[in-house]
């Protein structure tokens, strides 16, 4: 497996008392966790590189959202910046990014992350992490945004998504379906 350096956690969570995330392991918690951000409108951001293993977690659930129920989807692939035009005049309450992170958890593991608890700018497994991305849409677009980390197994080229990591794109899309059982006119748009 190619070495992925881990996404710097704030450890000030600890010392103010709010708890770190354990990991999300079934859709239904994964949907009581989106819902409680209750938002009416959303915009999620797939990014990865499906050349690169599990990387392609991202791609693989907006192919998945390709229903896209009420919300705006998109698959950025390498390029997310190329959608902050796209959210910004689409005006989300919500944006959610679903991004591959090595966060030194169990292969599979999901978290939904603030994006303020990942210090520094990165990295994903690709490049600069979703932070960069994010604050350039919150200088456009007031909204809130969180980052949908997937732990990947193995990120090298040539290689598919692992078990645990299908499994893992399997629970977000389940999620998204509690939320929002309704088909909508959406569909998922691509870089």
């Amino acid at each position: 497996m190619t070495p992925v350096q881990p996404v710097q956690r704030d450890t000030s969570a600890e010392q103010t008392g709010r708890q770190a995330p354990a990991g999300i392991w079934t859709a239904e918690h994964l949907a009581q966790r989106l819902g409680e951000i209750n938002c009416s409108s959303t915009a999620i951001i797939c990014i990865g590189n499906e050349l690169r293993g599990d990387d392609g977690a991202g791609p693989a659930v907006a192919r998945a959202l390709l229903h896209a129920r009420r919300w705006y989807v998109y698959d950025a692939g390498l390029a997310p910046e190329s959608f902050v035009m796209k959210i910004a005049t689409t005006k989300p309450d919500l944006v959610v990014v679903v991004d591959t992170l090595d966060f030194g958890a169990e292969a599979g593991a999901v978290e939904l992350i603030e994006p303020e608890d990942l210090r520094g700018g990165g990295p994903s497994t690709h490049g600069p992490a979703p932070t960069v991305f994010l604050q350039a849409v919150r200088m456009l677009h007031r909204c809130h945004c969180v980052v949908l980390g997937i732990q990947p197994e193995r990120t090298e080229f040539g290689r598919g998504l692992s078990t645990p990591v299908s499994a893992a794109v399997q629970r977000i899309v389940e999620a998204f379906d509690i939320l929002a059982p309704e088909p909508h006119s959406r569909g998922p748009t691509t870089a």
